[in-house]
């Protein structure tokens, strides 16, 4: 090869050259372009946008807030008057139960003492009689027996039906109360009350009212009078404007057979 072709071909080599190098400068400034371009965008949506809430917003979007948030304000103030107001209302009801609680307690412990009268369970008093009952004073005549002029078991039972017939409610025999489950029989010349010796005289006190319990101690046929008209017994009915009975002494008997009963099984 000459040196004018040499020289040709370097500078045909050259030229080559020159186009490769302007066509990726073309190449780097188009992609510089394009990437600058999304490069904006980018920040453009990043400016209003973020967390999908908007950053720019109109004036009418704040007035509504602003309305919104005073709603909700007038809202909170009536939730805490309302608050309020029931609390006087729990207040008011409070005081409305504990009248109840105090009424019903009342009803309660008087319909306990009523059931406790029933059993004996408690003491008591008001009006009554109090009769006394002892063996004759009168002499013996040596044919006549000697039984028949001192005061047994059953002449005391006998008063007792009379009082109870006469509506007593409750009776007590020289301070023992008499209540469901009382024994009283003879034992020698003493009387055993409630598995208590007692001697003469005897004294039986009753409450309830003093006009039927004198009618029942002293009416034509009672059997008091018949003690002291035929047998000599003595035999008293004084009237007494507060009659005091003791409570049974330990707690009533306890049922071991018998049970409650329904109204459908006790027909």
């Amino acid at each position: 090869m000459t040196d004018a072709g040499a020289a040709r071909a370097e500078k045909a080599q050259g030229l080559r050259d020159a186009g490769r190098k302007d066509r990726m400068m073309r190449i780097r400034i188009i992609a510089f372009f394009a990437i600058s371009i999304c490069i904006g965008f980018s920040i453009i949506a990043q400016a209003k946008s973020t967390d999908g809430m908007n950053l720019f917003v109109s004036r009418k979007t704040l007035s509504d807030l602003e309305l919104s948030i005073a709603s909700e304000r007038t809202e909170i103030d009536n939730i805490r008057k309302r608050t309020e107001e029931a609390g006087r209302k729990l207040d008011a009801y409070r005081e409305i139960m504990a009248d109840a609680d105090a009424g019903l307690q009342e009803s309660l412990l008087s319909e306990l003492y009523v059931y406790k009268a029933l059993t004996d369970s408690t003491a008591v008093h008001g009006p009554g009689v109090r009769v006394i009952l002892d063996d004759s004073a009168e002499d013996i005549p040596p044919w006549a027996d000697t039984n028949a002029f001192i005061v047994h078991d059953t002449d005391i039972l006998r008063i007792i039906s009379d009082l109870s017939k006469g509506g007593a409610e409750a009776i007590s025999i020289n301070g023992h109360r008499i209540y469901s489950d009382s024994t009283i029989y003879c034992n020698g010349y003493t009387v055993r009350i409630n598995d208590v010796p007692e001697a003469r005289p005897f004294v039986i006190e009753a409450i309830g009212d003093p006009a039927r319990l004198s009618a029942a101690m002293i009416g034509p046929n009672s059997f008091g009078v018949l003690l002291r008209e035929y047998y000599g017994l003595v035999f008293r009915v004084q009237v007494e404007p507060d009659v005091r009975l003791p409570a049974r002494p330990g707690t009533a008997a306890a049922f071991r057979y018998a049970q409650r009963a329904d109204r459908e099984s006790a027909r």
